[in-house]
């Protein structure tokens, strides 16, 4: 599995490409600007024409901050000045790299000031839109979001900091697999934890005070092979100032023990820095999560012998999830998928057979308007790498939506089912023929049909083997709950096993003519797996183009006209 970014990608029209594929062109949606397509479904957006460096933002991006709409200005300095002074030097050179096209996109966590001053932690995204001649960046778009914890600028400790640190220690005796820190790295290198709640001798198996002024207890008992990479995690986050998390693992005496943590970084005038966070045993959850895995390789086993798949997209960024089935039912390769752009891409302009595009756009505006009440269920035909074409029914539901009712995140499955189809396309090619206009053979299906509708005994019209017709006395006799579900069953399925069915073949194969009915009495089997003796009536067709084609005519029969047959 691995995560993808903006499907459906389409920058060259500087709209959202989930939605420049999804949007039919009718008036409705075509009286709505690009901006407000994009935030139906996800976050406030922004874009800077980068030559003459104006920006516009949606209202929604001033409101995130608390200022009135109208009041910024439309020159970057709006954007700039806002950003925390300590934050706005990496916020500019991932921006910059993104323009340079060093990076495809761009994504930085930053303080922006809020019109009251205070300061919200928010994360900006973006990629560039629009190119030159020369290769040039000439206008990039992004949204920005606000990050769930407002972080402090400054760490002094005061009156209401060690009020803090009470409800901390409070809500640690409460949660012993949970404690809380801060954890500062000095430019040196030295570490140290000037607070940590009691929890830390159950998580980590060190007191308070054993690392208050140097961290190197607990260092020592990281797992050697974590080690490094617990180490580098916490310079780049030092160096960049983003949020720290981490899994890993520690050593005690009891064993193993998985610990997961996340802190959020401040800048010191010294020059340190200091990490608030916390730190949790989940050790249990690791354990689950293996067993979960041992199991994930039968499941993948159950779902490649299905041909079933599923998928998990995040909407409003693009990113998701599909099962490798997918690109096995495609033909495409294992890793095929982690090229989200390329992937997309195949998918709509060259994969999607076009007479089926406007059919699975459809089923995703209707889930997406009717707030899921319209459940998505689309079937449609792909093209795989060999030329051929694949049947897909794709099954899907919205499992979350935002505060303003927009679509975040949806789950779903896709399934081949190409052999379906083409049993289909058979079954409407005998349709064709029953209805044809040939007068002998209007006959005889009027014939038929009046069988079919009227007669106390099971009708089916059998062709190479499976049910083309059947009528309901069929579907009541071999317990069926409609004669439509007997539609491309295979008669072998009536038998006791295949041996059973080729003898029956092999006795009534020579007698089968189109002019005289043969009669036989086997025993057969219900869907229940119920046996019982019939008498079988049948025929061949009389015409060249029900080659293979035979009409039966099916009773059960007592076990009192048994005893009666065997003892003839």
């Amino acid at each position: 599995m691995s995560a993808f970014s903006n499907p459906f990608a389409n920058t060259d029209s500087g709209k959202s490409a989930l939605l420049g594929h999804l949007i039919p062109a009718d008036k409705e949606v075509q009286a709505l600007d690009a901006n407000q397509l994009l935030q139906l479904f996800g976050e406030p957006i922004w874009t800077w024409t980068i030559l003459d460096n104006q920006m516009s933002f949606s209202s929604s991006i001033q409101n995130l901050l608390g200022y009135p709409a109208g009041e910024w200005g439309t020159h970057i300095d709006e954007w700039f000045s806002r950003i925390h002074a300590d934050d706005v030097k990496s916020a500019m050179q991932a921006m910059r790299a993104c323009v340079d096209g060093r990076s495809a996109q761009f994504q930085d966590e930053y303080r922006m000031r809020c019109s009251d001053g205070s300061w919200k932690w928010v994360r900006a995204r973006g990629v560039v839109l629009s190119k030159n001649e020369a290769n040039k960046a000439l206008r990039m778009q992004g949204t920005l979001a606000a990050l769930p914890v407002i972080l402090p600028v400054s760490n002094k400790l005061g009156e209401n900091q060690q009020r803090g640190h009470q409800v901390l220690e409070n809500l640690s005796r409460e949660l012993p697999k949970i404690f809380f820190y801060q954890f500062q790295r000095f430019s040196g290198g030295r570490c140290c934890l000037p607070y940590a709640s009691d929890a830390i001798a159950n998580v980590h198996g060190v007191a308070a005070n054993e690392v208050q002024d140097n961290a190197a207890p607990m260092f020592a008992q990281v797992h050697p092979d974590d080690l490094e990479h617990l180490r580098e995690a916490m310079k780049y986050s030092a160096k960049t100032l983003q949020v720290w998390h981490l899994d890993y693992r520690i050593v005690l005496k009891q064993g193993e023990r998985h610990l997961s943590g996340e802190a959020f970084p401040t800048k010191q005038p010294d020059g340190s820095v200091i990490w608030h966070g916390f730190l949790v045993d989940v050790s249990e959850r690791k354990f689950l999560e293996q067993h979960a895995n041992a199991s994930d390789a039968q499941i993948h086993a159950a779902l490649k012998c299905i041909k079933l798949g599923s998928y998990d997209i995040h909407i409003p960024s693009g990113q998701g999830q599909f099962s490798r089935e997918y690109a096995e039912v495609l033909g495409l390769p294992a890793d095929y998928r982690n090229h989200t752009e390329k992937f997309w891409q195949y998918f709509w302009q060259d994969s999607l057979h076009p007479d089926d595009a406007v059919n699975l756009k459809t089923a995703y505006l209707q889930h997406f308007k009717s707030q899921g009440k319209i459940p998505f269920q689309a079937e449609f035909r792909l093209r795989a790498k060999n030329g051929d074409w694949r049947w897909l029914l794709s099954v899907g539901n919205v499992v979350e939506w935002d505060a303003n009712g927009r679509a975040v995140r949806m789950l779903g499955t896709h399934v081949d089912i190409t052999e379906r189809k083409k049993h289909e396309m058979e079954v409407r090619h005998f349709e064709d023929i029953l209805r044809s206009g040939r007068d002998r053979y209007k006959k005889l299906a009027s014939e038929l049909e009046i069988l079919f509708s009227h007669t106390p005994v099971g009708i089916m019209l059998v062709h190479n083997d499976k049910i083309m017709r059947a009528n309901p006395m069929l579907a009541q006799i071999f317990s069926y709950r409609d004669a439509k579900d007997m539609l491309t069953v295979s008669v072998l399925s009536m038998h006791e096993d295949e041996d059973a069915y080729r003898k029956l073949r092999n006795q009534v194969g020579m007698r089968l003519r189109a002019d005289a009915p043969t009669e036989v009495v086997c025993p057969l089997k219900r869907l229940d797996g119920s046996r019982f003796q019939a008498r079988l009536i049948g025929r061949a067709l009389p015409f060249e183009q029900f080659a293979d084609t035979t009409v039966w005519m099916v009773e059960v029969l007592s076990e009192a006209s048994t005893n009666q047959i065997e003892a003839s």
